[in-house]
């Protein structure tokens, strides 16, 4: 082969466009693929959301109703009512507290979670009703830890997001403890 013909033939080759197309969709296709993806966690968290904060609404009735008195039972009437979140048993803290109307303290303060790195579940208080005094103002927090999809998710989106990178699920109810 002449070099004529070799460089003839390589001048060809840099200027064919074969395979092109397949270069832009290695760059563009996983960007969109993961926009997509985070679009999906987003959705499913936000419904996560959305199931927790039903569940949290439904257990409270129980316990204005005094079908439930313990911080276990409640935990696990919330679990049963939202399929939402996995391992919703070993992932909530559900606290209870009476609410000073005189000076309204303690409102403020951030809700407890479970801690999976060092297994640490914190310590909450769980009064309903602290004696059984009558209209008294009571707060519910609760907090669920799950696992996203994609992790990258949480930062994107400014979901609350804890050391560990899961997602911090938050519900709160107030009512009132009325006279039985």
């Amino acid at each position: 082969m002449s070099m004529r013909a070799l460089v003839q033939k390589l001048t060809h080759r840099w200027r064919a466009e074969d395979g092109s197309v397949s270069v832009e969709f290695v760059i563009i296709v996983p960007f969109v693929l993961s926009i997509f993806l985070m679009g999906v966690d987003s959705g499913v968290t936000q419904l996560r959301q959305a199931f927790l904060y039903r569940a949290v609404d439904m257990a409270v009735r129980e316990v204005r109703l005094g079908t439930i008195n313990e911080a276990e039972s409640l935990s696990k009437s919330i679990c049963a009512r939202t399929a939402m979140l996995p391992n919703c048993e070993n992932a909530i803290t559900v606290e209870m507290q009476p609410i000073d109307t005189s000076t309204f303290s303690g409102l403020d303060a951030p809700t407890l979670c479970v801690n999976h790195e060092e297994e640490l579940t914190p310590a909450i208080t769980f009064n309903p009703g602290s004696g059984g005094q009558a209209q008294e103002l009571m707060l519910i927090r609760v907090c669920v830890v799950t696992k996203p999809f994609i992790r990258l998710t949480g930062f994107l989106t400014a979901l609350p997001v804890n050391a560990e990178g899961d997602y911090v699920l938050t519900a709160r109810n107030v009512f009132v403890n009325e006279p039985r």
